[in-house]
């Protein structure tokens, strides 16, 4: 389900907005600078919303290995993964935070990991980040 910022319509008007611009028209130039800036702020929203709860899945794996008695290693982000892969059960949890198996983008985020190649040709502004793509609280010296 795509977000209600990013929707059709909101695309379709900033299009509309940026030709008026374009041919001079000051007022349809302001209207897309805001309803762009709407727009990316709300995907920043959207990005940490999907962080947090990366977060909070990650963090209730690891206290779960934890109250069994058992002991935590993550030497590398591969081995997160792996984790996070026999922990998380509904189809939704394994989405957020798997992705297509090698991480969503909300987990590659947060480890400082490149983004992945689709995430990149999506031409959209949902790559766009005021914190230069890392997850807030994380950085990618932290394990």
């Amino acid at each position: 389900m795509q977000p209600r910022h990013n929707s059709a319509a909101n695309m379709q008007r900033l299009a509309a907005l940026q030709r008026l611009a374009e041919a001079g028209d000051e007022q349809a130039e302001g209207e897309a600078r805001r309803l762009r800036h709407w727009m990316q702020e709300q995907e920043q929203v959207d990005q940490k919303r999907q962080d947090d709860r990366m977060k909070v899945l990650t963090g209730a794996a690891v206290l779960e290995l934890l109250r069994t008695g058992q002991s935590v290693s993550l030497p590398d982000h591969q081995a997160l993964i792996g984790l996070l892969d026999e922990f998380l059960i509904r189809p939704s949890d394994r989405e957020a935070v798997l992705g297509d198996g090698s991480g969503s983008e909300a987990l590659r985020r947060c480890l400082g990991l490149p983004a992945t190649p689709d995430s990149l040709s999506g031409g959209s502004d949902a790559n766009l980040s005021v914190e230069g793509g890392h997850c807030r609280g994380l950085t990618p010296d932290q394990p």
